[in-house]
């Protein structure tokens, strides 16, 4: 399947999604707007086409679409469109995509940051969760400077910083692991089935955490973090985390509390900030970004 093929399932989608306040839509409006969309490349939609891309989407993003009165189109929503659902993670992962592909003059105007790891194996483990197929990686760990061939159980994927991620059951380790889609040398779908875990949702995984580091190990910890009045604008627009409490604000700086997990990837996040941000709780979160700087201090011999 196609990258172009995904777009063209999304532009569907989100096509009838925004008819919704107006009751659905005909098939006959949905082929004009599709010859007036580059996606198009001049070929019109036919019925059977059509009726297949429903049947691909509901496979793929298990979104059901349905036809009502005055043959109109509507999609039978549930919690398709839920802020955090697997399904909503997916169709955003695509919809600028597909927007920015319905209009050639757009392209050059719409800078997006580049994802290389999407471009090889994205695909398939998309088909492979769909399916619930067994995939084979080889992948490589910067331990042992070499790649490690193993079966994985394809879960869910997530993008965080430029990169893609397919979080997935190890039979090898019997435990669930996060696997860098940028470190994968190889993906094959087996025709060996997983089932599902039923009480496994994508959005309670990372609830508590920031990035896609879930150690099961560590604790919801209260972090406090005192921030610049400035920079604090911009965390206020767009949360770290959505535990985020804004607990005092003063014209010199904002106190900001979060109930997470303080991996790697939430220091890292501090860190970036770090002449505008300072931990304030817990302690040893402090001392362990006070070290970092000590560090930093003597290499750039200050």
């Amino acid at each position: 399947m196609a990258i172009n093929q995904l777009n063209k399932y999304v532009w569907l989608v989100e096509t009838i999604h925004r008819a919704r306040k107006r009751g659905g839509i005909t098939l006959k409006e949905i082929q004009s707007r599709w010859k007036d969309s580059d996606l198009s490349e001049g070929t019109e939609l036919s019925r059977r086409t059509f009726i297949n891309n429903l049947h691909s989407i509901e496979e793929l993003f298990e979104i059901s679409i349905s036809c009502g009165s005055g043959y109109r189109y509507y999609i039978e929503y549930g919690d398709c469109f839920e802020e955090g659902s697997a399904r909503s993670w997916m169709l955003n992962a695509f919809s600028l995509n597909a927007m920015v592909g319905n209009s050639r003059k757009l392209k050059n105007r719409v800078l997006l940051e580049d994802m290389p790891s999407g471009r090889n194996y994205l695909e398939d483990i998309i088909k492979a969760m769909r399916d619930n197929r067994v995939i084979s990686i080889s992948y490589y760990s910067f331990n042992t400077e070499e790649y490690h061939e193993f079966d994985i159980h394809p879960y869910f994927i997530k993008a965080f910083k430029k990169r893609w991620y397919v979080v997935a059951y190890s039979p090898g380790t019997d435990d669930i692991r996060c696997y860098a889609l940028d470190r994968m040398e190889n993906v094959t779908i087996s025709e060996e089935t997983f089932k599902l875990p039923e009480d496994l949702d994508p959005a309670e995984y990372f609830k508590d955490c920031f990035g896609i580091i879930n150690n099961e190990n560590s604790e919801v910890q209260k972090v406090v973090l005192k921030v610049d009045a400035f920079q604090s604008n911009y965390i206020r627009n767009l949360p770290l985390h959505t535990s985020q409490k804004e607990t005092e604000r003063t014209d010199e700086y904002s106190i900001f509390e979060y109930h997470l997990k303080p991996e790697f990837d939430f220091e890292q996040e501090i860190f970036s900030n770090m002449d505008t941000m300072e931990v304030l709780e817990p302690q040893w979160l402090r001392e362990d970004i006070a070290e970092k700087l000590r560090n930093l201090t003597k290499k750039y011999q200050i």
